[in-house]
Parts: structure tokens; C-alpha cells; sequence
């Protein structure tokens, strides 16, 4: 005689397979969800410093973050270029967008050299979303600008934030990819010549903290940049 089959039974396996389907389930819907971007009003005080300056015009402007901002031999090392700094340290992708009009926009520049990522990566932000906030910025440049051209620099590898090496390396990788698509933007490799031959940063290059570059490393970066930024600059004035 067949036994009553019980109802309101569920196996231990079936309940272990409902909550590992749930845990799944609940984990790409939180995977879904973007990395907080730093807040932007953190650099009132020097983007308020930046608009209280007067506009300069049809040049070359260089903005990023620290990278740029330490740049403090930047109108010598391009003697005879209208360059000017808007670099302003500790800064991402996203802050770039948000102050475009007092960083760039005024200054209606020819050419602007921009530096962007580590901090990005650094602050918890996917390879995808650092690539989303840097290319909503160059699409942006483009947008509003849209004669000027753009060299990109690539994201430099420090000893300090070593082990994000490999997701520099993919933005990079990436950037270069994007930029060959755009006809207006430019990528330049200033990260090879960072490491040896193992991929390891190479001391010299570095100030004390490991991470920002020492006047070697700024000696080196201006070899590779100024043949590319005089070339790009007789480019677009020719259009003139």
C-alpha cells in the first residue's frame, strides 16, 4: 500500500537550491548597482580660484588630476606653447564633467592634454565605469568644442597602488581602442617608459610617496609629449 504523499515539505536540497538562486539573484541586482562617485563639490575652493582667473583664449590647456596639477614646470618644459594647467589633484573622471564649462569650456581651447584614471580606479570604480566617466568627458570636449582636438595620455602605474596595475593596463588597453575610433582624439603612451622589463615601476621615476611622478619622471613624460603636442598644435592652428 503506496504511503500518502506529504505536502507542505520541501527538501533540505531544494531549500538550499532556493536560497543559493536568491543569493545569486540578489547579488547581480547588486552588481547592477554604480560605484558612488566621489563628491565634486570637494574642490569648490579651487575650481572658484580657476573662474576667478581671466579666460585664456585659443590655447592649449592641460587638465586631469594630480599628475597635471604637479606639472609645475609645464610652460618651460613646452617653451613657446600657450599651455595652461587645470589640473587639480585627487580628482576623477567625473569631476571633469561636472566643472567642464570652468576647466575647459572658457578657454575655448585649440588643444587640451588630459590626464585621468588612477584616482578613478583607486576610489572603487570599475575598468567600464572609468572608461564611461572619461569618454563622457572627451565626448563632451567634442560636443562643445567641436574643431579642438584631444591628446590623451595614458594612466600611469605607481608602486604605491600596485596592485591595480592589471586594471590600469585594461583602461589603457581601452582608451587606445576608443581613441582609434575618433579621428578628433589621440592616444599617447606616457606609461611604458614608467616600467622595467618585469612591469615593475621603476624608483627613479617617482617622488617619495610612490605614486606621483619625481622630475625625472616629468623629464621622461615631456620627451614623449612635446614632439606630439607641437605636431598637434601646427595642426590645428593650420585651420586658422
Amino acid at each position: 500500500m503506496r504511503k500518502p504523499r506529504r505536502t507542505g515539505h520541501v527538501h533540505s536540497s531544494s531549500m538550499k537550491s532556493l536560497c543559493l538562486t536568491a543569493f545569486l539573484v540578489g547579488s547581480s541586482l547588486l552588481a547592477l548597482e554604480p560605484t558612488p562617485r566621489p563628491n565634486p563639490e570637494r574642490f569648490s575652493k579651487e575650481i572658484a580660484a580657476f573662474s576667478a582667473q581671466p579666460a585664456q583664449s585659443g590655447g592649449i590647456v592641460f587638465t586631469g588630476s594630480s599628475s597635471i596639477r604637479l606639472w609645475k614646470t609645464l610652460e618651460k618644459d613646452f617653451a613657446n606653447l600657450p599651455v595652461l594647467n587645470r589640473g587639480f589633484g585627487g580628482s576623477v573622471a567625473n569631476d571633469l564633467v561636472v566643472h567642464f564649462d570652468t576647466l575647459v569650456a572658457r578657454h575655448e581651447p585649440k588643444l587640451i592634454v588630459t590626464y585621468t584614471g588612477s584616482n578613478d580606479i583607486n576610489a572603487g570604480l570599475t575598468v567600464e565605469e572609468t572608461l564611461s566617466d572619461y569618454t563622457r568627458f572627451l565626448n563632451k570636449v567634442h560636443e562643445q568644442l567641436p574643431e579642438a582636438r584631444v591628446i590623451i595620455t595614458s594612466v600611469k602605474i605607481g608602486e604605491k597602488r600596485i596592485t591595480q596595475i592589471p586594471q590600469v593596463h585594461e583602461v589603457n588597453r581601452q582608451l587606445k581602442m576608443w581613441a582609434e575610433d575618433h579621428d578628433w582624439a589621440r592616444y599617447v603612451d606616457c606609461t611604458s617608459y614608467l616600467a622595467d622589463e618585469k612591469g615593475h615601476p621603476i624608483r627613479i621615476y617617482y617622488a617619495k610617496d610612490l605614486l606621483h611622478l619625481s622630475p625625472e619622471g616629468y623629464v621622461e613624460w615631456t620627451k614623449i609629449l612635446d614632439p606630439i603636442l607641437r605636431e598637434e598644435w601646427a595642426r590645428v592652428t593650420k585651420k586658422c
